[in-house]
């Protein structure tokens, strides 16, 4: 391990107990105890710490010994260190979108000297709440939890139960039970982000843009962030917009989509989601439209975008950014420092634009 990762690791055990024993820590990450020694003299020589007789205390806050939800340090099963506490992570779905918000949290933690188990809810809202009352159960220190939906009120009226620090991922707790401040939140700003798709589109000249999007969890943020930019910007307002079945037959219901547009004299669509926009372009270009010619097209999530027959301008959720942030403020309330009192945090977080091929001015030939 680097020695900016043991000592970043050694802060986070002074934020969470308020004190370390240096022959303790040693043992637990397997190097010397003279070495624990040489970074705690430096991180004291810092400030980041005091020195005592066989480690260190905080230069922050006091010993937290005995407090209910201070965890203790752990071993993780089948592993030589010590996890000095255990973050539970409960996502929708473990292939699309979520793999870079699991890789943030599972960094931040590691750096923290952390753990993180993880929970699957497929989407489906009694085996969400499964996962969440397994986790409850089963001595985690912190939960992490994306719901299923926008707004599930019976999973965050369980979350609000819980006597561990929770963050709500990718989610906004508007609907989260009257009285219910014990939740926080971290989640990419959707609604900007459709901002920043439809402003570029107007920078290019388009004044008429088209929406194509499926129904999920985040396609009415992106509905709101659109019908915003466009009455901001004074764009025309009578662009089709269509949420798509991807139930039914997506080729047919594209194919009249881009004949409305086209009637309409629409030169620009917004599509969501990324998997659906790279079989948007495929549609459009089977039925002879020229992408960017005859339309440019800018994607939402960025997931495969850039892989698509056209690759596609997208915007990108800051998903890595959401898990690492997420991650820290989980930490911070299991750390000492939650003793001295600090207000409950909802974090929005903007997304940016990738350009690439698939959307260009409205006066070029």
């Amino acid at each position: 391990m680097h020695p900016s990762q043991r000592q970043e690791r050694i802060l986070a055990e002074l934020r969470v107990h308020g004190s370390l024993s240096a022959t303790d820590f040693a043992a637990r990450e397997g190097v010397s105890a003279m070495t624990v020694r040489r970074d705690l003299g430096e991180l004291a020589d810092r400030g980041a710490l005091r020195r005592v007789h066989g480690g260190a205390v905080s230069v922050e806050t006091y010993p937290t010994a005995g407090v209910p939800h201070r965890p203790a340090p752990r071993s993780a099963p089948g592993e030589p260190t010590t996890a000095l506490f255990t973050l539970g992570l409960v996502v929708p779905d473990p292939g699309y979108y979520f793999p870079k918000v699991v890789a943030g949290v599972a960094e931040r933690t590691e750096a923290l000297g952390g753990r993180v188990v993880l929970g699957v809810s497929q989407y489906d809202r009694a085996l969400e709440r499964q996962q969440i009352k397994r986790f409850m159960s089963s001595g985690i220190d912190g939960l992490l939890v994306t719901t299923t939906v926008a707004d599930a009120l019976p999973t965050l009226e369980l979350l609000s139960e819980a006597t561990m620090p929770v963050v709500i991922v990718e989610r906004a707790v508007t609907e989260a039970p009257t009285g219910a401040s014990t939740l926080e939140s971290v989640r990419s700003d959707h609604s900007a982000g459709a901002a920043v798709a439809i402003r570029h589109l107007a920078d290019l000249g388009h004044r008429s843009v088209g929406v194509a999007m499926f129904d999920t969890p985040t396609s009415p943020q992106l509905r709101t962030g659109y019908e915003r930019t466009v009455r901001q910007l004074g764009l025309r307002t009578d662009a089709p917009v269509e949420i798509i079945d991807e139930t039914a037959s997506v080729g047919a219901a594209t194919r009249r989509f881009v004949t409305r547009c086209l009637d309409a004299g629409t030169t620009a669509v917004f599509v969501h989601s990324d998997h659906y926009a790279v079989e948007f372009v495929k549609t459009v270009l089977e039925m002879g439209v020229s992408i960017p010619g005859d339309l440019s097209v800018v994607a939402y999530d960025d997931e495969v975008a850039a892989f698509a027959a056209v690759p596609l301008t997208a915007v990108a959720p800051p998903k890595h950014d959401v898990g690492r942030f997420a991650a820290t403020m989980c930490f911070e309330r299991l750390s000492a420092a939650a003793e001295l009192g600090f207000a409950r945090r909802h974090m929005t977080l903007t997304p940016t634009l990738s350009v690439r091929e698939s959307a260009r001015p409205v006066f070029d030939s």
